[in-house]
């Protein structure tokens, strides 16, 4: 997954298939390559049909709400957890269930590639 800074993210996972909460909120940790630092937030599961995916909005900002999905990741490589909780203010994974764990990629600004044109021939020079 990649995230970039000062964005939103609609981010897609599917969840359902290792949960066992009913009602249940769900508590994101991003812990940075390196320096091991984690950021937590709890985001509102925006999916209409939780039976196949479960979709979340994910925030960047400088100011962040955790408890709004919000956070704020300086550019770089993470590994994301996600843990099923059954409070919505909970910003503490200790014993709690991981539902998942992926990698996170943060990117300070979102690459667009350069296009070159030539008489007829077109050609596409991917930067980054």
């Amino acid at each position: 997954m990649v995230i970039l800074k000062n964005s939103s993210k609609n981010a897609v996972f599917t969840l359902f298939e290792r949960t066992t909460l009913s009602p249940v909120y769900y508590l994101f940790e991003f812990i940075k390559k390196g320096t091991l630092v984690s950021v937590f937030c709890v985001a509102e599961d925006v999916s209409t049909s939780t039976n196949r995916s479960n979709e979340f909005i994910i925030k960047d900002t400088a100011s962040p709400n955790p408890l709004l999905g919000e956070i704020n990741l300086e550019p770089g490589e993470y590994i994301y957890k996600i843990y099923e909780q059954s409070s919505p203010t909970n910003l503490n994974p200790s014993g709690l269930n991981i539902v998942e764990c992926e990698r996170l990629t943060v990117k300070p600004y979102e690459v667009v590639p350069t296009e070159y044109t030539n008489n007829d021939l077109t050609n596409v020079e991917y930067s980054g």
